[in-house]
């Protein structure tokens, strides 16, 4: 069994937990009482190059990250840094995420947030929502086409901002079909968990001008983006273990040093 169609059965039990504990019908009734969400899109809108950076602990292929963290700091020191975005990893059993990191990062960042889990039921979209999530990402290797746009179209219905992550050529159908605006294109295979940076070059020139395209994973040292962002069409990147294993120094200077060779 692939390490991805492992963490979906987990994700089955999970999710079927969570709607007994806390039914639809009082998220739904709660999400009625939530703010207003931030624009993650404008994020890719109005600035020619992103950097989204992610909050992890741990990961199948890494092993633990970062154990004890302050969400608090992390969140403060990314946005100083210049982050644009901020990814929150919230798989608990693969990742050692928690939900409740969301509202904790929009509480002390007045960046846009996304949610990277693994989404495979509707009710997760809705439990986005509730948690003040802006932004969604949605796993196509882990889909059918049809969910796919299903789940495009309930993120964007409670105002949020769908992200349709790919690796491949059959991931990329999926989330063209969808009508997606922007497409992560992750250089890890979620199946084998390795990393392929060519994929991106491969994938990058099916993909439409007016896509917004980042780029997930991978990314080990602020050089290996050299490997990576090769077309214009990439408007972002999204980094985690990277800035999660450095101290609050070299977050700001690899986000400058990231910033002042691809952004303007």
């Amino acid at each position: 069994m692939s390490i991805l169609k492992k963490i979906i059965k987990a994700k089955k039990a999970e999710v079927k937990m969570k709607k007994e504990k806390m039914p639809l019908e009082k998220l739904l009734n709660d999400i009625t009482k939530a703010p207003a969400n931030r624009n993650f899109r404008d994020v890719f809108e109005y600035n020619d190059f992103s950097i989204i950076a992610e909050i992890k602990k741990k990961s199948p292929s890494k092993g633990t990250i970062k154990a004890n963290i302050s969400v608090r700091k992390i969140a403060e020191n990314y946005e100083a840094a210049g982050a644009r975005a901020i990814s929150v990893v919230t798989d608990k059993k693969f990742f050692d995420g928690k939900l409740e990191y969301i509202e904790e990062v929009k509480k002390y960042s007045s960046l846009p947030v996304l949610r990277k889990d693994f989404i495979i039921d509707e009710y997760q979209i809705y439990e986005s929502r509730w948690a003040r999530a802006d932004a969604v990402l949605i796993i196509a290797a882990a889909l059918e086409k049809k969910v796919v746009n299903q789940f495009v179209k309930k993120v964007r219905f409670l105002n949020m901002t769908p992200v349709v992550e790919v690796h491949s050529n059959e991931d990329l159908k999926k989330a063209l079909g969808s009508g997606v605006d922007i497409i992560g294109i992750n250089t890890r295979d979620l199946k084998t968990f390795k990393i392929n940076f060519g994929i991106v070059k491969n994938l990058i020139k099916s993909i439409p001008k007016d896509k917004y395209v980042i780029i997930e994973s991978g990314v080990e040292e602020v050089e290996d983006l050299e490997k990576i962002i090769t077309d214009s069409r990439i408007k972002g990147i999204l980094v985690g273990t990277m800035f999660m294993k450095m101290s609050e120094k070299e977050v700001k200077d690899s986000v400058h040093k990231i910033m002042s060779k691809y952004g303007s």
